[in-house]
């Protein structure tokens, strides 16, 4: 932990939270559900480093404002509180949201329309084609405040798309340049890869031999690259001190693209050694909200079409019809079971296996078809577990019922074995007020 600490201290380092299982929010058939992600997300990063996150990465940058929610079918359609709501009241101060979303979101004060552009770079020319200007979006370049309660500001940072799909597009960005090792094709047996990137259109057939020293001269190069467009963007769309918020997924860095670790270390040289721009915490540049702009945000994510359809379509919809009733019965359940001995920890598996069967990537994995049948059947064990744990909790449930689930339960201590303190997460959430 002091490790951690004297890092934070000499590198300006701020870790960001998140929802306890990536759980894709918006769709979630109940506010309790929403309240019980983030407040174990909040948790957990408190006691594994040491200090509350200011932030918060919103699974999928996923996002749905107040407003009537007819997800679940409910007719007349309840209003529910928005996603804003909950992050400030779990103690988040921060959140990410797709450029889209404030694009379309509804002014709350003033603020100023900048053309946001977005370019692709050329792999072999190494510069940026004219942008497409949108004249109705706003600058991503500056915070937002979108907090309606003045005691809890909460702030929404907007992901630069000009940035981001540099780095993020195998198609338009960095990954797919042709010296890169290729992901997809792995000798067999033995699981090596030895082949590189090749070409957009080579099948994996076709793949050349992979050449480490190359492809380092690459991430060199597209370091460079990189740091110049900052600068760009810096000169050009935000002159002001403004921010770009450039957001990645860990993962991309090393493992879908093998040379992402050292173009990282050779932009952050770069940008060491007098760049035109200066790396920063994402809480230092959130104003006054005294004196900030305010928006309401659009429903979104960041997933295909911008909307929930990479999570809710009609080949996932079974999974939300699951689990909604789930979530009923497990709320209805919670209140008496945390007052007995014997129900607890019955509750306490059955709230790890429902956080855990609220994953997103279930239906993203679902969504692409990639080892769907693997996610299927994750998805179905956690709420086999959770709803047989639930059943035992109900006043009728038969001794021998409650005695199959409460070894069920001792075995899930050992096969899922997280979050400590979800029976104090979920006490946390009944003594909640509701949302109004």
């Amino acid at each position: 932990m002091g490790e951690l600490r004297r890092l934070q201290d000499a590198e300006r380092l701020e870790i960001i939270g998140s929802a306890a299982t990536h759980g894709y929010l918006p769709l979630l058939g109940r506010d309790e559900s929403i309240r019980l992600q983030l407040g174990v997300g909040f948790a957990e990063h408190r006691r594994l480093f040491g200090q509350s996150p200011r932030g918060c990465w919103l699974p999928e940058c996923a996002y749905r404002p107040r407003g009537p929610w007819r997800a679940a079918g409910a007719e007349p359609a309840p209003e529910r509180a928005g996603t804003d709501e909950h992050l400030a009241a779990a103690g988040f101060r921060y959140f990410f949201a797709d450029a889209h979303l404030a694009s379309a979101g509804e002014a709350l004060g003033t603020y100023a329309d900048i053309p946001l552009g977005v370019e692709r770079f050329d792999l072999e020319r190494h510069d940026v084609a004219s942008p497409r200007h949108d004249p109705v979006s706003r600058s991503p370049y500056r915070p937002y405040l979108v907090s309606l309660d003045a005691a809890r500001p909460l702030w929404a940072l907007i992901r630069d798309p000009r940035s981001s799909m540099q780095v993020w597009s195998r198609h338009q960005g960095y990954p797919g340049e042709a010296a890169y090792l290729e992901f997809h094709k792995i000798r067999w047996p033995g699981g090596l890869k030895l082949w590189r990137v090749t070409g957009p259109n080579v099948d994996l057939g076709g793949k050349q031999p992979y050449d480490p020293a190359a492809a380092l001269d690459r991430a060199e190069a597209h370091a460079g690259h990189f740091a110049w467009l900052l600068g760009e963007i810096a000169r050009g769309q935000a002159p002001n001190g403004e921010v770009v918020v450039a957001p990645f997924d860990t993962e991309l860095f090393g493992h879908w693209w093998f040379e992402g670790v050292p173009f990282l270390g050779a932009l952050y040289r770069r940008l060491a050694s007098g760049a035109a721009i200066r790396t920063t915490t994402a809480s230092a540049p959130l104003a006054d909200p005294r004196g900030a702009e305010r928006i309401r945000l659009a429903e979104g994510s960041w997933g295909a079409h911008g909307d929930h359809h990479m999570w809710m379509h009609d080949g996932t919809r079974w999974t939300w019809e699951r689990l909604w009733p789930l979530e009923d019965a497990f709320w209805a359940a919670a209140p008496a079971a945390l007052t007995h001995g014997w129900a607890r920890p019955l509750l306490a598996q059955a709230a790890r296996s429902l956080l855990l069967a609220q994953a997103s990537d279930w239906q993203f994995i679902i969504s692409t078809g990639a080892v769907a049948d693997y996610a299927e059947q994750r998805f179905r064990r956690h709420c086999e577990d959770a709803e047989t744990l639930v059943a035992a909790l109900q006043p009728a449930a038969p001794d021998a019922q409650r005695d199959a689930a409460g070894r069920l339960a001792a075995e899930l201590v050992w096969r899922d074995a997280l979050f400590p303190a979800v029976l104090d997460a979920v006490a946390g959430v009944l003594a909640m007020p509701a949302a109004r």
